[in-house]
C-alpha cells in the first residue's frame, strides 16, 4: 500500500525545508579488498521497513520503498546485511521481506557486523522491556508539530553520527501529552529512539510506528 498523497506530499516539504544534507557512509562501510565482489542490488517494496543493528535487534534507522539496496552474504533470522542507499548510505540490517530484486552490483560494505550499543547510544538506555519504558511528550527545544497538534519524527537520525543529522521527517499521531515508549537515546544525546503505541506494531504499512523525537520532546 503506498502511503497517502498527503503524506508524500508533507515528507518532500519536510526534507526541503529542513535543508537535509545526504552523508557519506559510515567510516567502517568499505570493502574489505581491492576487488569487490559481487553484491545483489534490490529496492524496498513496503511502504517503509525498519533498520537494524543487529538482525531482529535496535531499530537504528528507516529506509523506505523505492530505496537501493545491495545486499552482501547469506540470510541471518530473516535479515540482510548491505549497504542501504536513500538518505542514509550506510551498512545496515534489513528485513528480507522488504526487499526485491535480482540485479548486480559491486560489495561496499565490511563483512557482517554486529554495531555495539556504545556506537550509536550515549549510553542512555531504556531498562524496560524490549520496547522501551513509557514516558509523555512535552513541548520542549527542537519539538515540533507539522498541523499544529501532531509531532515531526524523523525516520532517520544516524544517531552513531556526533552531531546526529535528522532526515526523513515523517507525521506521526502524538500530540503533546501523549504516552510513547522510549528506547535509547542517540551518541550525541540530541534525539530519542520511540515507539508509538497508538501506531501499532506492523513494520512497513501505516503510520510508522518506531522513528526518532528531539530530545527536547521529553521532560
Amino acid at each position: 500500500m503506498r502511503p497517502p498523497r498527503t503524506v508524500v506530499t508533507f515528507v518532500l516539504a519536510m526534507t526541503v525545508a529542513l535543508g537535509v544534507t545526504f552523508v557519506v557512509p559510515l567510516a567502517s562501510s568499505t570493502p574489505t579488498s581491492s576487488a569487490a565482489e559481487a553484491a545483489l542490488r534490490k529496492s524496498v517494496t513496503s511502504d517503509y521497513t525498519l533498520l537494524r543493528r543487529a538482525p531482529a535487534s535496535y531499530v537504528i534507522g528507516t529506509a523506505y520503498r523505492g530505496w537501493t539496496v545491495d545486499i552482501q552474504g547469506p540470510a541471518e533470522s530473516g535479515y540482510r546485511w548491505g549497504r542501504i542507499f536513500g538518505d542514509l548510505n550506510a551498512c545496515l540490517w534489513i528485513y528480507a521481506g522488504a526487499v526485491a530484486g535480482s540485479g548486480s552490483a559491486n560489495e561496499s560494505c565490511q563483512d557482517a557486523a554486529t554495531m555495539p550499543t556504545s556506537a550509536f547510544t550515549n549510553g542512555v538506555i531504556s531498562p524496560g522491556a524490549d520496547d522501551g519504558s513509557s514516558i509523555a511528550v512535552v513541548a520542549g527545544p527542537g519539538c515540533a508539530t507539522y498541523d499544529g497538534a501532531h509531532l515531526i519524527g524523523y525516520g532517520n537520525v544516524r544517531p552513531w553520527l556526533v552531531p546526529a543529522r535528522a532526515s526523513s521527517p515523517i507525521p506521526t499521531s502524538l500530540v503533546y501529552g501523549s504516552t510513547v515508549r522510549w528506547r535509547y537515546v542517540s551518541r550525541d544525546g540530541a534525539f530519542v529512539m520511540v515507539r508509538d503505541p497508538a501506531s501499532g506494531s506492523t513494520d512497513g504499512r501505516g503510520l510508522q510506528s518506531w522513528f526518532f523525537l528531539p530530545r527536547g520532546c521529553f521532560p
